[in-house]
C-alpha cells in the first residue's frame, strides 16, 4: 500500500495566514528547522496509479499541485485524474472545502457516513458536486466496505468506519457547552487496508478509549491527531480562548495526553498529523519535537511517503 501525507497541519496551515506565534514567524522565515504545512490529508493506493483521498482538505489544488503522482500524466486522456475516490472523516471545514475545488466535472467516488452526507444534501453550495460525475456512497460505521471508484471499479482497498469521540463541526455548534457539543456520530476514524496491512486516519479524537486501542496491532500504521500539545496551549500563547477538549481533541502531553494512552500499544508506526500551528513540536529543534521522538512517534510532513 503506497501512502502519500498531502497535508499535516490542522485548520489554518502552518503558517497560519493571520497568525504571528513564533513558530509561524520561524516558518515565514524559511527556517530549516520549521517546514510550513498544508491542511491535513492523505492519499492512498493499492497499485500506485489510483488514488484515494482521505478528506479533502482547503488546500486541495496546492496539494495535488505538489503531488505528482495526482497529476495527469503525458498520454493521459484531456481530462483525466487519477483521484478515484475520497473518503470523508468529518465534516469539519478543513475536511470538505476541498471538494469545491474537484467540480470541473471529473468522475470520482465519494464515501461519507450519514452525518456527513446530511451537511453534503442540506447545504446548496455542495450541488456544484454533479451526481452526473460524482457517485456519492454510503460509509456505515462498524462495516468493512470494499472501495471502489466512479464506474464500480475495484480500486484494490477497503475501507471501516468506526465511531471516535468528537464534537460537531465549528459552523453547527449552537452553544459554549462541551456536553452539548458532543455527538456520537459527528466523527469517525478510517481504517483503509490493501487485504495485507492497515493504516489508521484518525485526525480528530477527542479521547482514546478502550475500543481504540483495541482495534490496533503490531503490524499497523497509526496516523492519529497531535492537534495540540497541552490542553491549555492555544490559551497560554494568548492566540485563542478554548482549550483542546473544548475543539475535541486530546492534547499530546501529559498523564491524560496521546503518547501516554497509547505507550504500551504496539504498532508499526506512530504518527501525529492535523498539527495546530501553536503546537511546538512543528519545530524540529524543539525539547516537544525531540520527547516525541524519544517516545516512538514521528510528526508528519507534507510530501511524506510510506510503503506498507
Amino acid at each position: 500500500m503506497h501512502v502519500r501525507v498531502l497535508g499535516a497541519a490542522a485548520g489554518g496551515g502552518f503558517p497560519q495566514w493571520n497568525c504571528n506565534c513564533a513558530g509561524c514567524a520561524r516558518a515565514r522565515l524559511n527556517d530549516s528547522a520549521v517546514r510550513p504545512r498544508t491542511q491535513a490529508s492523505l492519499a492512498v493506493s493499492a497499485d500506485g496509479a489510483r488514488w484515494v483521498l482521505l478528506n479533502a482538505s482547503p488546500d486541495l489544488p496546492y496539494q495535488i499541485a505538489s503531488a505528482p503522482c495526482l497529476q495527469p500524466k503525458p498520454g493521459d486522456p484531456l481530462r483525466h485524474s487519477p483521484i478515484a475516490a475520497v473518503i470523508i472523516s468529518g465534516g469539519d471545514v478543513d475536511c470538505i472545502a476541498g471538494l469545491l475545488s474537484m467540480r470541473e466535472a471529473q468522475k470520482f467516488a465519494l464515501y461519507a457516513d450519514g452525518f456527513v452526507q446530511k451537511i453534503f444534501y442540506e447545504n446548496r453550495i455542495f450541488r456544484v458536486l454533479d451526481r452526473r460525475f460524482v457517485s456519492f456512497n454510503a460509509l456505515p460505521r462498524g462495516y468493512v466496505v470494499d472501495v471502489e471508484g466512479p464506474e464500480g471499479e475495484a480500486l484494490g482497498l477497503s475501507v471501516e468506519a468506526f465511531p471516535v469521540p468528537g464534537k460537531v463541526p465549528l459552523y453547527e455548534e449552537a452553544s459554549n457547552d462541551i456536553a452539548t457539543l458532543q455527538a456520537a456520530d459527528a466523527v469517525v476514524g478510517l481504517c483503509i487496508s490493501d487485504g495485507a496491512r492497515k493504516i489508521f486516519y484518525i485526525p480528530g479524537c477527542a479521547a482514546i478509549t478502550p475500543q481504540l486501542r483495541a482495534r490496533l496491532r503490531p503490524d499497523d500504521v497509526l496516523f492519529f491527531d497531535g492537534t495540540l500539545w497541552r490542553d491549555d496551549e492555544m490559551i497560554a500563547a494568548g492566540t485563542g480562548v478554548k482549550t483542546a477538549a473544548r475543539m475535541g481533541h486530546i492534547s499530546v502531553s501529559g498523564p491524560a495526553g496521546s503518547i501516554a494512552a497509547f505507550a504500551d500499544v504496539a504498532v508499526a508506526r506512530k504518527i501525529f498529523i492535523h498539527i495546530n500551528n501553536t503546537n511546538p513540536m512543528l519545530c524540529d529543534d524543539s525539547a516537544e519535537a525531540a520527547f516525541v521522538r524519544e517516545a516512538g512517534w514521528e510528526i508528519a510532513y507534507d510530501g511524506m511517503a510510506l510503503s506498507c
